[in-house]
């Protein structure tokens, strides 16, 4: 027996009405967050039928997840930005830092949905999604072996280890930052540019 095509299909996602649905999920997290998103406030805002939303998508974590990977691709994009065209490798390992930190102060609903999956391990991240997730680790591992390679960093250290390191350490730092903005303003007198610069060359200068 011939199997039976899913209705949940990546070319489905270029029809207008899910660019729509997906467009409407967006300006809905960035207004109330993650936690307030429904499919019946999904549809209402792109002037749809709810049931429309279930021929594009299962639920709404496929939803969320569909729109983590244009928000990880967004990401590669920050980091190659941000570390391409610099020579230094401890410069170009500095920048994978700073990618992050810009991403998270201009995109900010694309932040969230990506520390929303890094804090939700239950969820699905298969497919296009873990491609990206393994593109981002790819990545950042050969900035870093580039690093080892040059004699930049010592070379005990393990580049993988490093590249998970790196991911845990700025989506913790970049929540710090959030949370304490008060604290870094008055008792540190810092701005969180300036404290994230300390934070940064402390970390990398600590490599070689």
């Amino acid at each position: 027996m011939k199997e039976q095509k899913s209705k949940y299909n990546k070319e489905r996602l270029t029809e207008p009405k899910a660019i729509a649905i997906l467009d409407s999920a967006e300006e809905l997290i960035l207004e109330g967050g993650i936690n307030s998103l429904s499919i019946s406030k999904i549809a209402t805002k792109a002037k749809i039928a709810k049931g429309t939303v279930y021929l594009y998508f299962e639920d709404k974590e496929h939803i969320i997840g569909t729109i983590a990977i244009r928000a990880r691709k967004l990401f590669l994009d920050y980091i190659e930005k941000y570390t391409e065209g610099k020579i230094d490798p401890l410069e170009k390992m500095k920048g994978i830092f700073w990618a992050d930190f810009y991403f998270s102060q201009e995109q900010k609903r694309y932040h969230q949905l990506i520390t929303f999956y890094e804090q939700n391990t239950g969820l699905d991240e298969s497919g296009e999604l873990a491609s990206m997730g393994k593109n981002i680790s790819i990545y950042i591992k050969s900035i870093i072996d580039n690093a080892i390679e040059k004699k930049a960093i010592r070379d005990e250290f393990d580049s993988a280890s490093l590249t998970f390191m790196f991911w845990g350490m700025v989506v913790g730092m970049n929540q710090l930052m959030e949370t304490r903005k008060n604290q870094l303003k008055f008792t540190l007198d810092k701005s969180p540019e300036e404290f994230f610069t300390f934070f940064v060359d402390t970390t990398v200068d600590n490599l070689t």
